[in-house]
């Protein structure tokens, strides 16, 4: 077909038959976000009939949300992707999945890509909506999370006089952080913390290489130093990548003796804190240079030797804690927790520090994956 025959077509198409033949849902609002567009696809995927919602405002049917069932909608002003996007004059990705309410009852996973929509002068006069379907895509997330979960230490660990908390916060719902605490059949506790390179899904399997090192080390050694090298050596000879790499450090401690040694590739130092009249204070640092897992395949791990005493507590903790951006533009450090635990008094002090880098962060979230690890000799 001729050019000059291709461009004689437009003029006889619609932009409604135009968008009723794409794959994704689209749909249409003014500024007052009623709806005045509704395409086939829209239809098929949520079951309203473009009847049942034009002229209605998009939040009376078409409920938007962050999370499952309707779990953090997104319709109120502040929130509501279409309304920024006119407001701001600018249009893009939704930077995770969307949850759009069907007329079955049940929210539909879809990736959203939101625009604003101008009239002839280029005046910003509605907006434009366009959603997929990510509902396999979704599924197999799910799937993804539950597993890690279970690969993960969640619960607290009791025994003798030593417990173990955990503290496990991705960035997004799987994370490339991983955190593990177990006893040996020789009574000793071993407990890690471990961080891939970057976050999401590909981290996560970074991660869980590094758990089945981990546990397959126990075939051969059982001192941290000596596990770190194995777990080196065999990331370096079958899945090492360019530019991917590991840090964590691992604990061995003897309930009994409360005494215990400490190796580290690369991660955050290890935290001593024994009580204080205030709250706690900083006892040991626990720090080691040492290379990242996958770095050289000859790298030494050495070990520091420690101990603890009644009421004291070892903290494992993840970059992500570190490097948090605080609101004056400097990391949050170890300096940070130091600061925060030197006066507290609660309960609960993983959870009350994450809620501290919540207030402390510039923004609106974390942008790394966060996880702790609080190991602690218990008070007679």
């Amino acid at each position: 077909m001729k050019r000059q025959d291709q461009l004689s077509l437009l003029p006889n198409l619609s932009y409604h038959g135009i968008l009723d033949q794409l794959q994704d849902g689209i749909f249409i609002t003014d500024w007052e976000r009623r709806t005045l567009y509704w395409n086939k696809t829209a239809e098929l995927l949520t079951g309203f009939r473009a009847e049942e919602v034009l002229g209605l405002h998009c939040h009376d049917k078409i409920q938007l949300s962050a999370g499952e069932e309707g779990q953090n909608p997104l319709c109120a002003d502040e929130t509501c992707p279409i309304l920024q996007a006119m407001r701001n004059d600018v249009g893009g990705t939704y930077p995770r999945l969307v949850f759009i309410h069907t007329k079955s009852g049940f929210f539909l996973p879809v990736l959203l890509n939101v625009g604003p929509i101008h009239d002839s002068s280029g005046k910003v006069v509605g907006g434009i909506c366009q959603f997929q379907d990510r509902g396999e895509e979704y599924q197999q997330r799910k799937l993804a999370v539950e597993i890690q979960k279970r690969m993960v230490t969640l619960q607290s660990l009791d025994r003798g006089r030593v417990t173990v908390e955990t503290l496990y916060k991705p960035v997004e719902e799987i994370g490339g952080d991983f955190l593990e605490a177990f006893f040996l059949d020789d009574g000793s506790l071993i407990a890690t913390v471990a961080d891939a390179t970057g976050h999401g899904t590909s981290a996560s399997l970074f991660s869980m290489i590094y758990k089945t090192l981990l546990h397959s080390a126990f075939s051969s050694c059982r001192n941290p130093g000596e596990i770190l090298r194995s777990i080196n050596r065999g990331f370096s000879q079958t899945v090492k990548i360019d530019g991917f790499y590991l840090t964590g450090s691992i604990v061995r401690f003897d309930p009994e003796s409360l005494c215990g040694s400490y190796a580290s590739a690369g991660n955050p130092a290890g935290l001593i804190f024994a009580p204080s009249k205030a709250g706690y204070r900083l006892r040991q640092e626990l720090k080691i240079k040492s290379a990242m897992l996958g770095v050289s395949e000859e790298a030494e791990y050495p070990e520091i030797p420690f101990q603890l005493e009644q009421g004291e507590f070892l903290l494992l903790l993840s970059d992500g804690i570190y490097e948090l951006q605080c609101r004056d533009d400097k990391p949050f450090g170890s300096e940070g927790v130091e600061r925060f635990l030197q006066s507290y008094r609660g309960s609960s002090p993983l959870g009350d520090l994450y809620q501290e880098l919540l207030k402390a962060s510039k923004f609106v979230r974390p942008l790394d994956d966060i996880s702790m690890l609080k190991m602690q000799c218990r008070a007679q």
